[in-house]
């Protein structure tokens, strides 16, 4: 993995530090852009997109006692980040390497996009900044979804459904063969796609849509109103797959409403990022995915 992309995902890591100084995480950013310019990953282009969206992630950890500025900020991140997430954005050169699809089936080509992964950093460091906020309970943040008393076995019991029901019903519905393999460049996909697509995934499918959505509508799952954030950020982290076709997106829905329950019983979202990678490693690990 290039240096730009490790100093990226060590500002990840960063960001879950038990600090409240955004400087660990900020500081770590700036050597992976500069790395980045330096081996000629990112252009000059790239600088306003990331500069933009650090100050606004700036700003609405500034923000922690102006709940409505601070969902504005966070919404504004939102839509750059999905701009980034999408590759619309210029500046961004990101390398590539290659995959095994499948033993009866040529290698895929893959990428290390920095544009979705520093998307996926700065919304992180944000949703950080609220969890030790409300575990100080210093400048107190509406949790997420949280059902009360958080019970340990509906949590466990949606990680173990959310793991086995995917993975099962695309064996039965055609989707997948079951198999084992570690084929070449297994190590460096599955770093990729934990700190470059699950984190920048849950960030927005989860902590920035889905938490916004149950600050309006409510945070009790006993309600319909609780309920909502939890399903329409599954619906849409489903039609956000729809290039691998209708059984695809039913899958990735229900991996999403699983994602978003680990979410809402937890407050953590790291247990939603650990979850989607778990479910994504045991997948490309024992499944012969055909998707499309």
């Amino acid at each position: 993995m290039p240096l730009s992309h490790l100093l990226l995902c060590l500002s990840i890591l960063a960001t879950l530090l038990p600090v409240r100084a955004p400087w660990p995480w900020l500081s770590l950013l700036i050597m992976a852009v500069t790395a980045g310019q330096i081996h000629g990953q990112l252009t000059i282009a790239a600088l306003v997109p990331v500069a933009a969206m650090a100050a606004l992630a700036w700003m609405a950890i500034a923000a922690r006692h102006r709940p409505r500025r601070e969902a504005v900020l966070m919404a504004l991140m939102l839509v750059i980040g999905l701009a980034l997430a999408l590759h619309l954005l210029p500046g961004f050169l990101n390398p590539t390497y290659l995959v095994a699809a499948s033993d009866a089936r040529p290698p895929t080509l893959r990428y290390l996009n920095f544009d979705k992964g520093v998307a996926g950093m700065l919304m992180l460091a944000v949703l950080a900044a609220q969890q030790r906020r409300r575990a100080e309970g210093v400048g107190l943040a509406p949790a997420p979804a949280v059902a009360p008393g958080r019970p340990a076995v509906a949590l466990w019991a949606t990680v173990a459904a959310t793991l086995a029901l995917p993975w099962l019903l695309a064996v039965v519905g055609g989707l997948g063969r079951p198999t084992l393999r570690w084929p070449e460049n297994a190590g460096l996909f599955l770093a990729s796609n934990l700190f470059l697509t699950c984190v920048a995934e849950e960030a927005a499918f989860r902590g920035v849509i889905q938490g916004l959505l149950a600050r309006r509508l409510g945070t009790d799952l006993r309600t319909v109103n609780g309920w909502l954030p939890v399903l329409l950020a599954a619906v849409l982290f489903g039609l956000a797959h729809a290039a691998g076709g209708p059984l695809y997106v039913g899958l990735a829905m229900l991996a999403g409403l699983g994602y978003g329950l680990a979410y809402a019983l937890s407050a953590r979202i790291e247990l939603a990022i650990a979850l989607h990678f778990a479910l994504n490693a045991l997948v490309f690990l024992t499944l012969d995915l055909r998707i499309g």
